[in-house]
This record gives C-alpha cells, structure tokens and sequence, in this order.
C-alpha cells in the first residue's frame, strides 16, 4: 500500500507486510534536503509511528532512488536565501532534529538503511539513527561543512565520537576525509556492503526478516542500547534486569524458548 505524503514529489511511503518503505524521490537533486523535504519525511513518519502504535508496522526501511541516497542539504535552495541564511537554517535543521532525527532514533522498531552513492551533510543523520546500515560498494561518505563554512548538524557530532572515536570523528569532521565503502564498513559505520545491483534485494530481506522477529523484545534492546551511553553501569544492570522480565511476559519469549527446544524456528507474532 502506498500512501500519498504532503508534500507531494519528496518521499515515497509503502507499507505492507509489518513493513514500511520510507525512499526519498528527489532524484534530480540527488536527494538534497530542503524544508519541503523535511516536512514530507516528517508527515511520514507521523503515519509510520500511528502504524506502529497499531501493531501494523514492525520494521522500517529507508532507501532513495537514484544514484546518490542523499547529498544532505539542497545548495541550490541555500544558494538562492543567503541574506537570510541563519533564519533559512535554524527553521529547516529545528524541524530536521526535532521532527525527522529524534523521532526516528527513538522508534520501538528496527529501522533499517540501504545507503548507495553520496551520502553527505545532514543526510548522514539518516545513517546514524538506523539500527542496521546496508551500505552498496560505490558508497561515499562525508560531512563536507568545512567546505562550507559551516559546523554541521544532522546528529554527527552527537554520533560520530561514539561510532569511531574522537580522532577519526575529528578526521571526518574538521579535517572533512571522505570514505568510500570499504572504509566505511572498517570504521564500523555501516553493517555490511554489497554490490549496487543487490543493495535493494539484501536491504529489503534484512528488513522483512526484522519485522518477522520478536518486535517487543526489539524494542527494550533498542532503548538500552540509546540510554546505556548516560547510565551508570549499575544503572544499566537494573535497566536490563527490568527489561528481561518484561520480555519473559510475552507470547513471543515463551515461542522463543519452545522453538529452541524444539530445534525449529520461532514464529513470532511482534505482541
């Protein structure tokens, strides 16, 4: 099922199966990110999160159509509103890290990226908040706000010092390196790399297998994972303690323990 998203021409929403289909359209500007397309992923995930909160979605899925998933912000529109540039990018990143970014890192489901070409800028911020990150080999990354004059937003600073450490964040960061995919997958940035032609068929497995599993378990995994980095380590044992025998509640645990004693594979329901 595809659901139209206001506005119109930025993203492509599909749900089906427990899972949704999040891809950017915006092929001829490889993707960039403007206030339209920060309202459009917005009003998408309004629906993706209502989906959810029904039980009609498990996973999501994030790709984009055309040779890069996205080159971050659109130059040209910034281009074109340089004598209010600091108005044009406090709206459009408050709405980005508020209404796209948070939303997405705190979803109680796996979020899967399938990142091909360019991926640049804020659009990185994409990248982080996903649980799993397929990369396609002709995968390049960068930050580029050295470039611009300009110190960056999407969520980096916050993600990078803990993906690969302070020195390489720095590198990527300030010193503006660019890594292709096999660096990419070494730094520990994303999960697996591909071959181009099967980036949609492995990412929309990886997603589907996912949405098949046990969806609640999932989420408790998730929300330790997000808080460990401010909990103390007895704070964190109390923490998975409580969530452990929250899960032990479930159908899906008890099909879990079964299946594994009956050497056979669990069919969860995701309740």
């Amino acid at each position: 099922m595809s659901t139209p998203i206001e506005p119109p021409g930025r993203v492509r929403l599909d749900i089906d199966d427990g899972l949704a289909r999040l891809t950017l359209v915006r092929v001829e500007q490889r993707n960039g990110i403007d206030l339209m397309m920060v309202q459009a992923l917005a009003a998408a995930l309004v629906i993706v999160t209502g989906e959810i909160e029904q039980g009609r979605v498990r996973a999501l899925l994030i790709g984009a159509d055309g040779p890069a998933f996205t080159v971050g912000g659109d130059l040209r529109h910034l281009g074109g509103e340089l004598e209010r540039l600091p108005d044009e990018l406090g709206i459009m990143i408050d709405r980005y890290h508020s209404e796209v970014l948070a939303p997405l890192a705190e979803l109680p489901v796996p979020v899967i990226a399938a990142a091909q070409g360019g991926v640049a800028g804020g659009g990185l911020g994409l990248l982080w908040v996903a649980d799993v990150v397929v990369a396609a080999d002709d995968l390049r990354i960068a930050t580029g706000f050295v470039h611009l004059a300009l110190s960056g937003d999407g969520g980096s600073s916050w993600h990078l010092p803990r993906l690969v450490g302070l020195p390489r964040a720095r590198e990527l960061i300030i010193g503006g390196r660019v890594l292709d995919a096999a660096e990419a997958y070494d730094w520990g940035l994303v999960g697996q790399v591909v071959p181009a032609a099967e980036l949609a068929a492995t990412a929309l497995e990886r997603a589907r297998a996912l949405a098949a599993g046990p969806t609640h378990a999932l989420a408790r995994m998730k929300r330790l994972l997000l808080d460990s980095s401010t909990a103390t380590y007895r704070e964190q044992l109390a923490a998975e303690r409580d969530a452990i025998v929250d899960c032990g509640g479930t159908g899906d645990a008890a099909e879990g323990i079964r299946a594994f004693g009956e050497r056979r594979a669990p069919r969860f329901s995701g309740r």
